[in-house]
């Protein structure tokens, strides 16, 4: 099995290095009311569904990402991977993939720390969850990262808080994107931009000839 679940992880930490220009804060910024209002997001064409809290600003990424929803200095996103190996079914096989996310989390960058890890499952599909802490900007910050795997589309959902606030987001919005992920393990390929129609001549427009010779001066 080629070391796929790598790739996830990794590209969740790349954002993480990425998340913004401003030190992280902490706990007053992220009073998220646990169990009340909701939005419902759906991306057919990766085959996933879910439910984030309604205090999350929800933004279009580009595929394999599917969405980043900010909240201050946290944010939660999504992504969908296109696989065309053998996807982890049994628990041999979740071990070897947690494995591999959690070395690739340690070689993408040096301060992440694992905080514990378990293989469960999400709709019905093998998954793994992770938790661990990572310092940016001085800051550090926790990040729960869920990796469902069906059909051949391996889905990851991020929680990403400053450590301070993690906790009480945590609490508020993760056992509502566990229990709303409803993965078809169907991922298509993104669709490619339309190529745009070349512009026909106008009939009635004359075209420029070939260029008159100068006049002669008669010397």
């Amino acid at each position: 099995m080629r070391p796929f679940a790598a790739s996830a992880l990794a590209a969740g930490l790349l954002l993480l290095a990425g998340c913004g220009n401003e030190r992280v804060s902490s706990g007053s910024l992220f009073d998220v009311p646990e169990g009340k209002a909701t939005r419902a997001l759906s991306y057919p064409q990766a085959g996933l569904k879910v439910t984030v809290p309604k205090e999350f600003d929800v933004k279009a990424a580009t595929p394999p990402q599917l969405f980043r929803a900010s909240l201050n200095a946290a944010f939660i996103s999504s992504f969908a991977y296109r696989r065309a190996e053998q996807l982890p079914k049994t628990r041999e096989d979740l071990v070897a993939a947690r494995r591999r996310l959690v070395d690739a989390a340690k070689k993408r960058d040096k301060t992440f720390r694992l905080k514990s890890d378990k293989l469960t499952k999400v709709d019905g599909a093998p998954a793994i969850e992770l938790l661990g802490d990572q310092t940016i900007f001085k800051g550090r910050l926790r990040l729960r990262s869920l990796h469902v795997y069906r059909g051949n589309g391996e889905y990851v959902v991020e929680l990403v808080a400053p450590v301070a606030a993690f906790a009480r987001l945590d609490r508020a919005s993760f056992p509502t994107i566990r229990r709303t992920l409803d993965v078809t393990g169907e991922v298509k390929k993104p669709k490619k931009a339309a190529k745009k129609p070349k512009k026909r001549p106008d009939p009635k427009k004359k075209e420029p000839g070939p260029e008159e010779p100068a006049p002669s001066t008669g010397d």
